[in-house]
């Protein structure tokens, strides 16, 4: 099903309201502690780089962790005003690419955390999400992307995988997470992501993204949702949702949608070689490393 245009942001007030009074928040969700963002940090980077970080190791002397903090750039505006600024559209929402936070996304065949992914990506949501999720298929898009960030955020307590499964990094699906209300950052993208393919998002439209922050200090997981030709960001620590381009704090490490994988890298621009000339012949190799630099570039 196509998702709508995101043009329509007045959204009725009782269609919202009875969207979320199906399912009030429970009284545990937020509450982080802190701290707690140490294990964003060290699972996901041991399991891309192969090994603790040396920082791992000096915090875990000193027993102590990085705040959970709201990245800074989560003060500008919301959705719906980015929208009525009509800002043009985000060139990874025409390209296709999950070009995000600034970067340039590079698709590969395989990454380290495959496994975690394709266990997850095409479960079905169940119960009481499900039919929230049937609840919000009359809404616009901007009114599904708003509900399913605020009823994740509020319906799940963050719990490191240690301590909820022993081990870390477990990727657990939408009704997982949400029956236990509890789950660490790529579970909230991951519910959201589920929920919202649920309420008629295509999987083309819906990316779970690995970035790192480096305001936490840490690996963290978000969910990216394109719509009306815009990337939006989903995620734990906000329950605004936010034009990709408005989020300058992360950088993105992974990607993964339905249809490919990509690893991320950003466009370097070099200044022009000037080479100081004394004869023809050193004018003329002037010129092939002008010519070699701008091709280069391309």
């Amino acid at each position: 099903m196509a998702i709508r245009t995101l043009s329509r942001i007045s959204i009725g007030l009782s269609a919202t309201a009875a969207a979320l009074a199906l399912f009030p928040a429970s009284a545990s969700a937020q509450s982080v502690p802190v701290g707690a963002a140490g294990s964003l940090v060290w699972s996901k980077s041991e399991a891309i780089l192969g090994a603790p970080s040396a920082l791992q190791a000096i915090l875990a002397q000193q027993h102590a962790a990085p705040a959970r903090v709201a990245p800074a750039s989560y003060s500008v505006p919301r959705l719906t005003q980015a929208v009525v600024r009509m800002q043009p559209a985000d060139e990874g929402a025409i390209s296709g690419r999950p070009d995000v936070f600034g970067s340039v996304a590079l698709q590969v065949a395989h990454t380290p955390l495959d496994a975690r992914w394709h266990a997850v990506e095409h479960r079905p949501v169940t119960g009481a999400p499900a039919r929230f999720a049937a609840a919000m298929k009359p809404l616009d898009a901007s009114a599904q992307l708003q509900l399913v960030n605020r009823y994740v955020n509020r319906h799940v307590r963050y719990e490191e995988d240690e301590q909820r499964f022993g081990r870390p990094d477990v990727w657990a699906t939408a009704n997982e997470t949400l029956r236990s209300g509890r789950g660490d950052c790529e579970d909230y993208a991951i519910a959201k992501l589920q929920l919202l393919r649920a309420a008629g998002f295509s999987d083309r439209d819906l990316y779970l993204t690995i970035v790192h922050d480096p305001v936490r200090r840490a690996d963290h997981a978000v969910l990216v949702a394109r719509a009306g030709g815009h990337m939006f960001v989903l995620d734990d620590g906000t329950d605004e949702v936010l034009d990709s381009r408005a989020v300058s704090d992360y950088r993105p490490i992974l990607t993964f949608a339905s249809y490919g994988e990509w690893t991320h890298g950003y466009r370097v621009d070099r200044a022009p070689v000037e080479v100081a000339a004394a004869d023809e012949n050193q004018r003329s190799r002037s010129a092939s490393l002008l010519a070699f630099n701008a091709g280069f570039n391309r």
